[in-house]
């Protein structure tokens, strides 16, 4: 085993080194370390060597089947292409597997030949790796660079692809990165002094974000541009697609950023001005604002420039408010005098018209000045009035779908405002309630009932039943019948009830009161009296005419009569006795009855 291990040339260990690099594996998790430690504890130092050379027999099968994929990968079709890369990445997974394993048994503290050899060997390939890691770095940022540059050569619809390239080349060079700092890591452990490419990474890492700084405020620039022309030019898709790779640009870069600063605080390099710029480009507030200086800062900044912003600012925005409060109350004073303008003309015109419809067209012309002064004042703000009744208008839409309902009413009440059924103050009969309407709106209707109760009916439930109004005509007639006795005098009773009508002073002449025989019923015989009064004088006149005519026939001898019923009761007599016998154990009597009484118990 050991003759075997140091038959290897330290040549071919770093190029399998520099091979993992070029693959830019992922490192293993802490559960496998954490096992393969484990294993390396309880192992003896032949048992170390035979692991060490089935790790180098594993990494030479590996390398032999990269070179044969990377060779087939020249001449492959696109989609063959895909799958070589994805037999790459798994090899690359198994050939850094294979190396950490090794570099783990490097690191076995027992003392021994097998293990001494390996730790003296792995320290000259560690020493030799670092010029690779660096350059590779460089090299991969100059491709990334001239991926960038193809940008301007490259059409709006294309941008988004070339963005996704240079999102996996950043994840590669952030591979890098880390790499290079598990490299120096691994140096230290080994006893080598990593002073020097410390120095080397710590350029490297500050140059890098310093260039993602950089980007990230041109990434902002480039945004904000392309958002204004969006508004300018809604719906162009050249510079939506433009926005879409900006903002993947954004976030790639961000990503980036966020690892190189977590290596930079690894090793101990001032990271607060760029986590503060990362929070405030990128509205991340997990990426900085638990570090305590970073919030200060931030803070700091935003009362500085709170209080830049109120200097250079401020006295315009004070006149803009004032102006716009003074816009408003204008507004509002105005409305009121519209208001009472159109009432005093809707109250000398000759056109009648309902209180509801009234009331309509004076809130229609008081909303309309109240708002025509809202949209003056928005102005001066500087608030842009078409997006702003554009979103208004698809307000509208929703809350008139999702209120279907209310609209149902609101038409209902439109009809009823055209075709005036009823007004404030008639006694009307809708949807089964009688009373009074004492309040209309475009919704609903407030009825009053006679015993003082208030019922609110929708419109939608008025409209679609049957409208009885009551108080709608100037006159109406009152109907009434009185009875008098099959005795009486008829041509008396229809002069009596003549004189009382002609006699009443709310009974109106025209139309002539009519007094007529009109039934023989079963007990009397009825007149109708049917005056016609002014629908005011309804009630008044139906109570007072009755008490006239019970006074009056009461005087004239007239008799009223009521119902009655003759009943007459018939009885029968049993022709005979009747003998019941009863019969007891010891005797038998003989038991006699009245017929009388007994017809009485059947009955």
């Amino acid at each position: 085993m050991i003759l075997r291990f140091e038959s290897r040339a330290i040549a071919e260990v770093v190029l399998l080194t520099a091979l993992v690099l070029i693959l830019t594996g992922p490192a293993l998790g802490e559960d496998q370390k954490s096992e393969a430690a484990e294993a390396l504890a309880n192992a003896t130092s032949e048992q170390v060597g035979k692991q060490a050379a089935e790790l180098l027999d594993q990494l030479d099968t590996i390398l032999t089947e990269t070179q044969a994929y990377k060779e087939r990968l020249l001449t492959a079709s696109s989609e063959d292409s895909l799958v070589l890369q994805l037999q790459l990445a798994t090899q690359q997974d198994r050939f850094l597997e294979a190396l950490h394993q090794l570099a783990d048994i490097a690191q076995k503290p027992e003392e021994g030949e097998v293990v001494d050899q390996l730790q003296s060997r792995t320290r000259i390939v560690l020493s030799e790796v670092s010029p690779i890691i660096w350059r590779l770095i460089s090299e991969h940022r100059t491709l990334i660079d001239a991926l960038r540059s193809k940008r301007q050569e490259t059409v709006p619809a294309d941008h988004a692809e070339l963005e996704d390239k240079l999102l996996r080349l950043t994840t590669r060079l952030d591979r890098f990165y880390q790499f290079g700092w598990d490299h120096i890591q691994k140096l230290e452990t080994l006893g080598l002094d990593p002073a020097t490419d410390q120095a080397i990474f710590n350029d490297l890492l500050s140059t890098r974000a310093n260039e993602l700084s950089g980007r990230l405020e041109l990434a902002i620039l480039r945004i904000s541009e392309l958002k204004d022309r969006l508004h300018e030019i809604p719906g162009d898709a050249d510079l939506t697609a433009l926005l879409t790779a900006n903002s993947k640009n954004l976030k790639t870069n961000a990503m980036s950023q966020t690892a190189v600063l977590n290596l930079m605080e690894s090793c101990q390099l001032p990271t607060k001005m760029y986590r503060t710029q990362l929070v405030t480009t990128t509205q991340d507030l997990a990426a900085g604002l638990l570090d305590v200086k970073v919030t200060a800062t931030i803070i700091k900044r935003g009362w500085v420039g709170a209080k830049t912003w109120m200097v250079d600012k401020g006295p315009a925005l004070m006149v803009k408010l004032v102006l716009f409060l003074a816009i408003i109350f204008a507004g509002r004073f105005l409305a009121r005098l519209v208001r009472k303008a159109v009432e005093k003309s809707l109250g000398r015109a000759s056109v009648n018209l309902s209180q509801l419809l009234r009331r309509m067209i004076v809130n229609i012309a008081h909303n309309t000045v109240l708002g025509l002064a809202v949209l003056i004042a928005l102005s001066q703000l500087g608030i842009s009035l078409g997006p702003l009744l554009a979103g208004f208008g698809v307000v509208g839409f929703i809350l008139g779908f999702a209120m279907q309902d209310s609209l149902s009413n609101l038409a209902a009440g439109m009809m009823i405002l055209i075709n005036r059924p009823y007004d404030v103050g008639d006694l009307v009969e809708i949807s089964g309630v009688f009373g009074v309407v004492e309040h209309m709106s475009m919704v609903s209707t407030s009825i009053l009932t006679l015993d003082n109760q208030k019922l609110i009916v929708p419109n939608s439930k008025i409209w679609g039943d049957v409208i009885k109004n009551v108080t709608d005509q100037k006159i109406r007639r009152v109907d009434l019948v009185f009875g008098i006795s099959y005795s009486d005098d008829i041509p008396h009773a229809e002069q009596v009830l003549n004189e009382i009508l002609a006699g009443h002073d709310l009974v109106l002449e025209d139309p002539k009161p009519m007094v007529r025989l009109h039934t023989l019923g079963e007990s009397s015989v009825d007149f109708i009296v049917r005056p016609w009064v002014k629908t005011t004088d309804y009630w008044d006149t139906h109570w007072a005419i009755t008490k006239a005519v019970k006074m009056r026939f009461d005087e004239e001898g007239i008799s009223i009569p009521f119902p009655q019923r003759d009943v007459h009761l018939f009885q029968t007599k049993l022709a005979q006795h009747c003998k019941i016998e009863a019969e007891d154990s010891s005797s038998a009597n003989t038991v006699s009855r009245d017929p009388d009484e007994i017809a009485g118990n059947e009955g």
